[in-house]
């Protein structure tokens, strides 16, 4: 997992397929529309708008065939996140759907990032991530886009 300002993201990588999704993430405004936007081959952004909630972590997504680049557009979001490995299974892999929940445990402890325009999070498949959490700013409603990006684009 990486958190950092969206200026430094290639640093990290520098792809092509990582410079089209930062170019859609840039494009998106509060008048983009909410749903799937197609980004060519396999990838795609989901651009979303809700409220963040202050709730317990009941479980933790995973992927195995995307990585995520999550982008808040307006707002402040909270993400919890930790390294996968034995974390209980809470739903199954759905292939289709790319994604499975796990169990928090005790034993890895969440590793808490706060979201705000500007900055971003990559998470990989080895990430076991969440989101919709209040922030320092408390709960409001955010504009957000997720880029997915296959993993063998990274």
């Amino acid at each position: 997992m990486i958190c950092d300002s969206l200026e430094n993201i290639s640093f990290y990588k520098d792809s092509e397929a990582v410079r089209k999704a930062v170019e859609f993430v840039r494009s998106v405004t509060l008048d983009t529309a909410d749903g799937r936007h197609e980004l060519g081959g396999k990838m795609y952004a989901n651009v979303m708008t809700y409220t963040t909630k202050e709730r317990p972590v009941e479980f933790l997504e995973i992927h195995k065939e995307y990585v995520d680049l999550q982008v808040v557009i307006d707002g402040c979001e909270a993400l919890c996140a930790c390294e996968k490995s034995n974390l209980d299974t809470h739903t199954e892999y759905i292939a289709e759907e790319d994604y499975a929940f796990l169990h928090p445990s005790e034993r890895k402890p969440l590793s808490r990032l706060e979201l705000v325009p500007g900055n971003f999070a990559l998470f990989f498949p080895q990430d076991a991530h969440i989101g919709q959490r209040e922030g320092t700013k408390g709960s409001m409603q955010i504009k957000k886009v997720v880029v997915k990006i296959p993993v063998g684009l990274i």
